[in-house]
């Protein structure tokens, strides 16, 4: 019986889940679902694969190297850390202000195809951290009917 309606809570999860990203395509900020959740804002940005590479490249102006955190686990890497920016030190009246500041998370699902997630390529350059994983070729092997 309690197998059961733990089999029922796990398919009602990935029903939900399934609903929210669909509500989620429709928006034109990828992470609002995210934002209603938590107090973190969310960096922008692109996931790709190449013929050789899966490629993250995420949008951090004004960050320093030591202060972005990346941690991974088997399903995804997360990105984290804490953007300030300097304060005037004088009274001050904001006309327009859209730059996000303080902490920040980003996870990113690892994808089906096979790569080398013990051996990221990190680089940070001009506000963008990009993170680079080889793709594994796929082994096929031959086997035996007996």
């Amino acid at each position: 019986m309690r197998d059961k309606i733990f089999d029922n809570l796990r398919g009602i999860q990935k029903e939900m889940l399934k609903i929210l990203g669909e509500v989620n395509s429709l928006t034109s900020n990828p992470t609002a679902i995210e934002d209603a959740f938590d107090d973190f804002w969310h960096p922008r940005c692109d996931v790709l694969q190449t013929d050789t590479e899966w490629i993250i490249i995420v949008e951090l102006a004004g960050m320093e190297k030591k202060d972005i955190s990346i941690i991974t686990t088997d399903d995804y890497i997360r990105i984290s850390g804490e953007r300030i920016l300097p304060s005037p030190n004088c009274k001050v009246c904001y006309y327009n202000m859209e730059i996000e500041t303080g902490k920040f998370d980003r996870r990113i699902f690892f994808p089906m195809a096979a790569i080398d997630r013990d051996n990221p390529m990190v680089t940070y350059e001009n506000g963008f951290l990009k993170i680079v994983y080889a793709l594994q070729p796929v082994v096929e092997r031959i086997i035996e009917i007996k």
